[in-house]
């Protein structure tokens, strides 16, 4: 249902729409005054319709004799309206509208799409120019700090690798002393373990030569002990013997074949039962020594009396 306010502006609309001004204007534009003036699609078929009605509604010109008059509701017969007839006024809004819009397609048109049509200029080429010239000149430069970089790099890591290197070969110099070192600890090893060996199989030898001189020093110490008592003994008899001999008379001695005295042959078989060893004294086996590379020498010993 319609509003108060609505109907009023639906009652002006109709009675817009009767003024025989407003019925010269074109069609299009009373329409379009209408929605300008707020008034929707079905508000303004309603208003056409009731000044259509009003319209059609023909004015008594004859007396009440000639028809009867008819009453009820009349019937809605929607009205053809005749072709409009464009005048001055028409036409010149058409063309300031057209104008306008045409003036506004070409400034944008300037505005947005020549800019990109048209070639640049000189100015903005020598600017363009001198800006690339400055990016390559920048990329130029980085290009260059880079490449110093990367050569400074360059030199360390072969350093480092000289380094890596001289330090290789002083491992490698290092761990082939100590493999000689090993190799000659482990000859040096073997050849005292076979010194040992020998010392050790020699011992039953050394010890049997040290069995045996002590053996012949006894002996020989007892042989001279013998020895000094009979020395002793024929000094004594010497001694004994001595004085009577030098006291007795002086008789020419004739010569003649020598003889030896008793005393002496007592004596002499006497010495010569003391002075004869029973048994000689016996020589003494090769003694084997080292000499400090564990290869045997032998050193026959041998002691007379």
């Amino acid at each position: 249902m319609a509003t108060p306010d609505r109907q009023d502006l639906v009652r002006n609309a109709v009675s817009f729409l009767s003024d025989p001004k407003a019925q010269a204007a074109p069609l299009a534009q009373r329409v379009q005054f209408l929605e300008a003036k707020g008034l929707t699609a079905p508000e303004i078929e309603e208003a056409m319709r009731q000044a259509g009605a009003n319209q059609t509604v023909p004015s008594p010109a004859y007396g009440p004799s000639a028809y009867a008059p008819a009453y009820g509701p009349m019937p809605y017969n929607p009205v053809q309206l005749p072709p409009s007839q464009w005048d001055w006024r028409d036409y010149f809004i058409t063309a300031v509208v057209s104008g306008a819009i045409a003036y506004g397609a070409a400034a944008l048109f300037r505005k947005y799409v020549s800019p990109h049509l048209r070639p640049p200029s000189a100015t903005a080429y020598e600017q363009d120019k001198d800006a690339m010239a400055a990016q390559f000149d920048a990329a130029e430069a980085l290009l260059k700090e880079i490449q110093a970089e990367t050569a400074a790099v360059r030199a360390a890591v072969e350093e480092q690798n000289e380094k890596v290197s001289k330090v290789t070969q002083e491992v490698e110099g290092v761990i082939k002393n100590m493999r000689d070192g090993e190799a000659r600890t482990r000859d040096e090893m073997r050849e005292i373990r076979e010194e040992v060996n020998n010392v050790r199989e020699m011992l039953p030898k050394v010890r049997f030569c040290l069995f045996m001189i002590e053996k012949n020093k006894e002996s020989h110490n007892q042989s001279l002990a013998e020895l000094q008592q009979e020395l002793r003994s024929l000094k004594a008899l010497l001694l004994s013997r001595g004085p009577g001999i030098s006291t007795g008379p002086s008789t020419p001695i004739l010569p003649g074949k020598p003889s030896i005295p008793a005393w002496q042959l007592a004596g002499g078989s006497s010495a010569q039962s003391v002075s004869t060893p029973s048994t000689p004294p016996p020589m003494l086996p090769p003694t084997t020594v080292l000499n400090g590379k564990g290869k045997d020498v032998a050193v026959t010993e041998s002691e007379t009396p």
